[in-house]
């Protein structure tokens, strides 16, 4: 007696649910670039490195800071012949110094400011002030870039795994394909094997369905079985 066919694998009738979408891919930031902003601006090399408050703070801190030593030294304190070295600490926040300097370069101070030297001292350090901005800033690019870093490396590895895992699911698909292939082949071949064993002349197995001969719609008489009756 000859072995049932295996039952092939069960194909998939639903499809699997879509993967979360993959995190967008982050962008490095250069240190030169949030150096100049920095230094032309107080607080945008901050913003540039994504920390838009801190930027803001600073903006308002450091800019107020040098517009009340201005305006305590009536515009006249950024002159880099009669205050040489404070000008060096005003060079450290480049776009309100020439902003300043082009400004008030015709004004002549008549008399004297009652707080002329604490609006030195604010705008020197004010300058100064900027300085530890941009470092700041630049420490912000050195931690974004290493959070792109790993971020981007993350998003390749998890793009990797799903391209891979997309590949295994299309491999296996063919393989049950192939299986139920050879299924129907094997079953086949099981059946004709089997009515070639049986022979034509055999009854059929119980239970087997029976071939009836075709109904003939003008109820002709069997001529075999009324040869007898025939006048001779």
């Amino acid at each position: 007696m000859d072995a049932a066919p295996a039952t092939p694998s069960t194909l998939p009738t639903t499809p699997p649910a879509p993967p979360a979408p993959l995190p967008p891919a982050m962008g490095r930031r250069s240190g030169f670039v949030a150096a100049a902003l920095g230094w032309t601006i107080p607080g945008l090399g901050q913003v540039y490195v994504g920390r838009p408050l801190k930027g803001l703070l600073m903006l308002v801190t450091i800019g107020g800071l040098f517009a009340l030593g201005l305006f305590l030294t009536g515009f006249t304190c950024v002159d880099p012949y009669s205050y040489g070295l404070e000008f060096v600490a005003h060079m450290w926040i480049g776009g309100p110094t020439a902003a300043a300097y082009w400004l008030s370069r015709d004004i002549v101070l008549v008399e004297a400011q009652p707080y002329f030297e604490v609006g030195r001292l604010y705008a020197a350090v004010a300058g100064l002030l900027n300085l530890v901005a941009i470092c700041d800033a630049l420490g912000g690019v050195i931690e974004h870039n290493e959070a792109a870093t790993e971020r981007n490396a993350a998003r390749a590895a998890e793009l990797w795994n799903r391209e891979a895992a997309a590949l295994a699911a299309v491999e296996e698909s063919t393989d049950a394909g192939d299986d139920l292939i050879a299924f129907d082949t094997q079953t086949s071949l099981h059946e004709h094997q089997a009515e070639a064993e049986r022979g034509p002349d055999q009854p059929q197995a119980p239970g087997a369905p029976t071939e009836t001969p075709p109904h003939d719609p003008f109820g002709s008489p069997d001529v075999s079985s009324n040869e007898g009756d025939l006048p001779r």
